[in-house]
This record gives C-alpha cells, sequence and structure tokens, in this order.
C-alpha cells in the first residue's frame, strides 16, 4: 500500500516536472521549440540534439534562432562570437487555453501544497525528495500554468 501511494506520488511529480517546465523561467533567457507533436515547449534547458529552437530574452526584445546542427547554445544574451541575438518585432502568439494542463496543473499544485514527502529522478535515474525549494519553484510554475490555462 504504501508502495503505490509512493509511486503515484511519484508519477504526479513527474507529471508536474513535465508540464511545469512548459513553462519555467529561467531568469532572464529560456529556450522555446516545437515538441514530435508540433506543440510550444519553453525551457530553462535547450532541446533534445538535432531540435531547432530560439533562446528568448525575458529581460529585452532579443531573440536567437538556433539551426538543429548547431547544437545548445549558451542562455545569455551577452554578445560573443557566434551568439548574436535580433531584435524581435512580433509578439509571442496568446497560448491556447488547454483544459488537460489546467486539471494537472490543478492536481500537481495540490500534491505541492500537501505535507506528503515527493521523490523524483535526478539525471542519473536516482530518487531524491523535493527540497522545499523546489517545492516553492514548482508551485510557482503549477501557479503560473493555471493561470495560462484555466479560465
Amino acid at each position: 500500500m504504501k508502495g503505490a501511494i509512493q509511486a503515484g506520488l511519484v508519477a504526479a511529480t513527474l507529471a508536474a516536472l513535465a508540464f511545469g517546465s512548459l513553462y519555467a523561467d529561467a531568469g532572464n533567457t529560456y529556450y522555446r521549440w516545437l515538441d514530435a507533436r508540433g506543440n510550444p515547449v519553453n525551457s530553462d534547458r535547450p532541446p533534445p540534439a538535432g531540435t531547432p529552437y530560439d533562446v528568448i530574452s525575458t529581460g529585452s526584445n532579443l531573440m536567437r534562432q538556433v539551426g538543429p546542427d548547431e547544437g545548445a547554445v549558451p542562455a545569455t544574451t551577452e554578445p560573443t562570437v557566434g551568439n548574436e541575438f535580433d531584435q524581435v518585432k512580433t509578439k509571442p502568439q496568446p497560448v491556447k487555453k488547454n483544459p488537460e494542463q489546467c486539471k494537472r496543473a490543478r492536481e500537481n499544485l495540490e500534491t505541492l501544497n500537501s505535507k506528503v514527502l515527493i521523490q523524483i529522478r535526478d539525471d542519473q535515474g536516482e530518487l531524491h525528495p523535493l527540497s522545499q525549494e523546489e517545492k516553492e519553484v514548482q508551485r510557482k510554475q503549477a501557479e503560473a500554468t493555471i493561470a495560462i490555462h484555466c479560465d
């Protein structure tokens, strides 16, 4: 029984991380691309290799388009050789409301606000409990997703 609860919490946390990362706030810059289904993805980390993407500065109207063969570029808008940004002249398109993402974000926020121990897998596949700081980051991501996708 305890294992099933823990497995459910891990699944809920992973869903929170997956959907929360769509609107991750990386400070001043973030990465934007289309996933395999053509859905827009915004993240503080670059996409998988071979994916064309944009590096966007949130503090200005600067953007850099990165081709699929260029690999990861630094998440900085500081001008350096090979890291030139262009001025963005168009406004971002509004995000269409998604009831499924709204529902999941609300469920994730409810789990994050509970006193239950939440564990996630790190880059090496090892489980570790979310710290209070990590929970707060996930809460903010869930709240941002709710603001975007819920009525």
